[in-house]
């Protein structure tokens, strides 16, 4: 849902660089399971960037936004923000999401890595999130910050056609929006202002790498 509207460029990754899903994913199975978040405020882009990461790392991509309730999305597309109270359903919701088995899969499939759309704009939400993973094995949980001055997701939001939350909610959700601090080292922050598509999906994609490479000694026997 969260789209960068301008930009002609594509949103494949650099030639040069190895894609993941085409060559480690089963290196990757007998390592750590990953989930990545790819966060922000509304009209940074988290829906464009996280399938394109999840196309090129040959993960699964769940769109967050998918778990509001009707009432919430209702909310916001009234201009309303939600509050922690709207919002805890919604991250219990894809916390359970972390470790669901996929409907059809064999008891013993292993589950899939995941990239999952939440704007997480609190600490206390990524908490959340980071929970699901508290006892679930080898699981790491690990978050993009799509990051872009509030005049730039202003402009976006307002440019974007079809989608429930406009310009308003991009003022309202800067204004809780709570920046990495002090033992966060498990996110990773990207700067997208004045980048197109591709230029975001390519800097992304090469941190992530650089995440799953340096914690991942699986993945790095294939390179």
């Amino acid at each position: 849902m969260g789209s960068i509207p301008e930009s002609n460029n594509t949103a494949s990754p650099a030639p040069a660089q190895q894609s993941i899903g085409d060559t480690a994913q089963t290196d990757i199975h007998r390592g750590h399971r990953w989930i990545w978040f790819i966060t922000g405020p509304t009209a940074c882009g988290k829906t464009t960037i996280a399938e394109a990461l999840a196309d090129d790392v040959g993960f699964t991509f769940i769109e967050g936004d998918d778990f509001h309730t009707r009432a919430s999305v209702q909310k916001m597309a009234h201009g309303s923000p939600l509050t922690d109270t709207d919002r805890a359903g919604w991250l219990a919701a894809l916390r359970k999401h972390e470790t669901a088995r996929p409907a059809g899969a064999a008891a013993d499939a292993p589950l899939p890595h995941l990239v999952m759309t939440c704007s997480a704009l609190k600490r206390g939400y990524r908490d959340v999130l980071r929970a699901g993973g508290a006892h679930a094995g080898d699981l790491r949980i690990r978050f993009v910050l799509l990051d872009a001055p509030e005049a730039e997701l202003v402009r976006r939001a307002a440019g974007r056609g079809g989608h429930f939350a406009g310009p308003e909610l991009v003022r309202s959700q800067m204004a809780v929006l709570e920046r990495p601090g002090d033992g966060e080292g498990d996110v990773v922050v990207v700067d997208t202002e004045g980048r197109g598509v591709g230029d975001t999906v390519r800097e992304v994609g090469v941190r992530v790498r650089e995440v799953m490479m340096g914690e991942d000694g699986s993945y790095l026997k294939v390179l």
